[in-house]
């Protein structure tokens, strides 16, 4: 007793909407870790520059001291574009430990900045800058765990 030519036909298609179902969720797991990140990472990349930008504002109006120690901090920002840079190529070829390890000397970089003004004792005006800049390297490497 077989089935009918129609019967078949509607047999394999309920087979190809179930393999589609089960199947879509694991192609998607794969690519999701790689997927989330880049937009994080960019977005770090993004406000790096915007860091960058600042402090070339804010060294219009500040004493000598400050100015010389938001050079600094600028060079660090400098830095930690290129150490996100080499973050993104990581992602990009699925290298998790370079890029974990990128982007927490990313953070070194722009931690640093504020050891000029604590040795002064002196305001870090770009303390705003490294709180986010701090919280958005943390998301970036909760995302660079999901790496497969």
């Amino acid at each position: 007793m077989g089935l009918a030519h129609g019967q078949r036909l509607v047999l394999l298609a309920a087979v190809a909407l179930l393999s589609a179902g089960f199947l879509q969720p694991a192609l998607a797991k794969k690519k999701r870790g790689r997927c989330a990140i880049l937009p994080q990472v960019e977005a770090f990349a993004k406000r790096t520059k915007q860091a960058r930008k600042r402090v070339t504002k804010v060294s219009r109006r500040t004493t000598p001291q400050q100015t010389q120690a938001l050079s600094f901090c600028d060079t660090m920002y400098m830095n930690t574009q290129d150490t996100i840079g080499a973050a993104q190529r990581a992602i990009t070829f699925k290298d998790k430990a370079t890029a974990k390890i990128m982007l927490q000397l990313a953070v070194q970089d722009f931690e640093s900045c504020d050891r000029p003004f604590k040795q002064a004792g002196i305001k870090n005006p770009m303390e705003k800058f490294d709180s986010v800049l701090n919280q958005m390297a943390s998301n970036c490497m909760t995302l660079a765990n999901m790496i497969v």
